[in-house]
Formats: C-alpha cells, structure tokens, sequence
C-alpha cells in the first residue's frame, strides 16, 4: 500500500537500566488483553507524586496481521507498586 509505514523488526532491550526493568517486570503485563509490549528503549523519568518511567515500546495486536506500533508509555511507581499510565500512553508510528 502506497504511503504505509513499514515498521523494522526490533529487538527487545537486551539490559536495562535496575530501576527500569524492575518498573516493567512489576506490570502485571498478563492482565492486558488484545496486544503485547516489547520495550525498545528507556527514554526517561519524572518524578511526580512517585517515579514515572518512560519507556518506547512495540506493541502488537492480537488480530490476524499481527498490527504493530510504536508507542510511549509510562510505568507509575507509587508506594511500591507499579501501574501502567494510561494518559500518558501515544502511539508514535
């Protein structure tokens, strides 16, 4: 199709950053339905009433395609827990 983005294969991070990995792996990542995330990279944090990570990830759909994205998300760590942000989620490509 003439102007579709063709997204390249991305590797998963092979190490991340301690406090990086242990904000992804404590998402409960098996509780969403409809798509799978595979961080690409650590891009950044905030600190805001707790610690926010942001990560670029790819994203894929559960459909017959296997529809892939990049997107921004954010990992909310607040009294030792963590919670995927949804307002600070955006699809990039």
């Amino acid at each position: 199709m003439v102007g579709k983005i063709i997204l390249a294969k991305f590797k998963a991070l092979e190490e991340m950053p301690q406090k990086y990995q242990s904000a992804w792996d404590g998402v409960e990542w098996e509780k969403f339905t409809g798509a799978k995330y595979k961080p690409i990279l650590t891009a950044g944090e905030q600190l805001v009433h707790g610690m926010k990570y942001f990560y670029v990830a790819e994203q894929t759909f559960s459909d017959e395609e296997e529809t892939r994205h990049l997107v921004r998300l954010a990992i909310v760590e607040l009294d030792g827990e963590y919670l995927l942000s949804t307002k600070d989620f955006m699809e990039i490509l």
